[in-house]
């Protein structure tokens, strides 16, 4: 198995994207560089389809003159990573968040430290272990209820941080709505005096 791959696996640093502006073709082959060791045989790591289709729901923005520069880039390769278990609605909401008050390398270099980590936690055999196993399917057996429990950690942290957000747009919205609504009056009552 890729065992010693996955544990020698580091994210890209920031400056190991290309700092031009790139075509389509040539954002394929720099992400399937970085991501070829997560794809499963055969199957594509992303697809001109789905850079596409990223940029129709608003994952990234469209690209300028068919390029694509160093953040998109950057958070092509995130989604890419987060795709394999999280949906796309949910990939947009983070990635605004993670960039709120945040330059896009300070987002990328927290989600990268903490990609290593994580790989690092689990390839490392960090992960408590409670008996030996005696076969590959005990060995299944544990990956999988571990990853059910990263991924149903995951989507309750997700919920009470979506919670969050969501009230803070709902807010943002109605006082928006009071701000437009005491303008309204106040052109209104300059109108009726005239």
């Amino acid at each position: 198995m890729a065992f010693e791959a996955y544990k020698a696996y580091r994210a890209p640093r920031w400056e190991e994207f290309p700092d031009i502006e790139l075509y389509m073709d040539q954002v394929i082959s720099v992400l399937e560089k970085h991501l070829s060791l997560f794809a499963p045989e055969g199957e594509k790591v992303i697809t001109s389809t789905m850079i596409n289709n990223y940029v129709k729901q608003k994952l990234i923005p469209p690209p300028e003159n068919k390029r694509y520069g160093r953040s998109q880039l950057v958070f092509l390769y995130v989604i890419c990573i987060l795709k394999k278990f999280m949906q796309l609605s949910r990939i947009r909401l983070l990635l605004e968040n993670l960039r709120k008050g945040r330059s896009d390398e300070e987002a990328y270099l927290f989600f990268s430290r903490h990609l290593n980590d994580a790989l690092q936690l689990v390839f490392e055999n960090k992960v408590p272990d409670h008996e030996e196993s005696r076969d590959a399917a005990e060995d299944c057996v544990k990956s999988a209820v571990a990853a059910f429990a990263v991924i149903v950690y995951s989507e309750a942290v997700f919920n009470e941080a979506e919670k969050a957000w969501v009230k803070e747009s709902e807010k943002k919205d109605a006082d928006k709505k009071k701000k437009d609504s005491a303008s309204k009056e106040k052109k209104e009552k300059k109108k009726s005096e005239k």
